[in-house]
């Protein structure tokens, strides 16, 4: 099982290096990043941008060795850059959000004729180096960057996809905490039902390879302290390898408290497209956008 990103790095360099496609090739922590893959030894770069604006940041960085770039595949106008980008990732490899707008890219990624589109669900699983013992881990969150207030149906494909996450990282058979403020069923607390009957159809067998609980409060899915005073009888609490929040909200503001309150090492990445693609925040910092890259290279394979 890998447990903290340094030791996911050791491993993806027995695979060799992937194509990191950039949508936007010009943004300079992007550009960081996935140099800092290529001399890891499991990425190099295919920048998709305006050749002039590549070569500015480059210069702006300092870049004189451009080894980590495999091709520049230049483009007239912005409306090109997606479209682009789609189709480069297709050659193989992962796709890489740059200076470009999520929407934009994630528009062309779900378009039905020419995008990457499946017929699953597209979610985004944010991975953190939880810190808090002597021994770290990686643990998983989802869906705080997707999927704006999911039904029972997007929910369990959340989970799937997470979980499938969880697998290539070597989690067998991941503790899934469906979070809510409570960890009883409330009529008034639609998110509390929802999570009964997830955990529910888990001990019927209809989502399989994990075992599910909930509604778990986060001190409840984190906390063998709080499990131990609270009394409270589950596979999952307290130990909880993938937490499962209720709306979009709840997912991005818990995991920039993560990112800006704790300093954990993270990154995130979104899955159920034909490739992982990976939309980072224009605030996230190169170290972040490099974890997203491991994660996606390793959930390509």
């Amino acid at each position: 099982m890998i447990t903290s990103f340094q030791q996911l790095f050791r491993k993806l360099t027995e695979g060799g290096r992937q194509r990191v496609v950039i949508a936007g090739g010009e943004d300079l922590e992007a550009l960081k990043a996935v140099k800092k893959s290529y001399e890891q030894g499991f990425g190099e770069a295919i920048l998709v941008g305006k050749e002039k604006e590549i070569a500015s940041a480059l210069q702006e960085l300092g870049y004189r060795d451009r080894s980590f770039i495999q091709e520049i595949v230049s483009i007239k106008s912005e409306e090109e850059k997606a479209p682009a980008a789609v189709e480069e990732v297709k050659k193989g490899g992962i796709l890489l959000k740059g200076k470009i707008k999520t929407a934009t890219l994630l528009k062309e990624v779900l378009n039905k004729e020419t995008g990457l589109r499946t017929k699953n669900y597209i979610s985004d699983v944010f991975v953190f180096e939880d810190q808090r013992e002597e021994q770290s881990r990686l643990v998983l969150l989802s869906d705080g960057g997707v999927n704006i207030k999911p039904d029972l149906k997007a929910m369990v494909s959340i989970i799937t996809n997470a979980v499938s996450v969880a697998d290539k990282l070597g989690i067998e058979t991941p503790k899934v905490a469906v979070l809510a403020a409570v960890e009883v069923l409330n009529p008034d607390m639609e998110e509390t039902l929802q999570a009964g009957i997830i955990a529910k159809m888990n001990q019927r067998g209809q989502i399989p390879d994990c075992i599910i609980d909930g509604p778990l409060a986060l001190d409840n899915a984190i906390s063998e302290f709080a499990v131990q005073k609270k009394g409270i009888q589950s596979p999952v609490a307290g130990q909880a390898d993938i937490l499962i929040v209720p709306n979009i909200a709840c997912g991005n503001i818990f995991g920039k408290s993560i990112i800006y309150y704790t300093n954990f090492p993270e990154g995130n990445l979104v899955v159920g497209a034909r490739v992982p693609v990976m939309i980072p925040s224009r605030a996230d910092k190169s170290e972040a956008k490099l974890n997203a890259i491991a994660l996606s290279i390793l959930c390509s394979r």
